[in-house]
C-alpha cells in the first residue's frame, strides 16, 4: 500500500459514518482525487464500508 492509497482510505473513513458513506460522497471524493468510479465499491467494500443512498442503482 502506498502513502496515496493511505490518504485516500482515510479520506473515506473520516466521510463514513457507522460504516456507512453516501453515493454522493463517493464520488465527491473519487473526483478530489481522480480515481476512477468503477473502482470505489471494490474500496470500500475490503475496508469494511457500505455505500447508501445511491443516485444512479450502481451500488445496490
Amino acid at each position: 500500500m502506498n502513502e496515496e492509497n493511505d490518504v485516500i482510505m482515510e479520506r473515506f473513513r473520516k466521510e463514513a459514518q457507522d460504516g456507512r458513506i453516501s453515493c454522493a460522497a463517493c464520488f465527491r471524493i473519487a473526483d478530489e482525487f481522480g480515481m476512477e468510479k468503477s473502482g470505489i465499491a471494490s474500496l470500500l467494500t475490503g475496508m469494511g464500508i457500505k455505500i447508501v443512498h445511491c443516485q444512479l442503482g450502481c451500488f445496490p
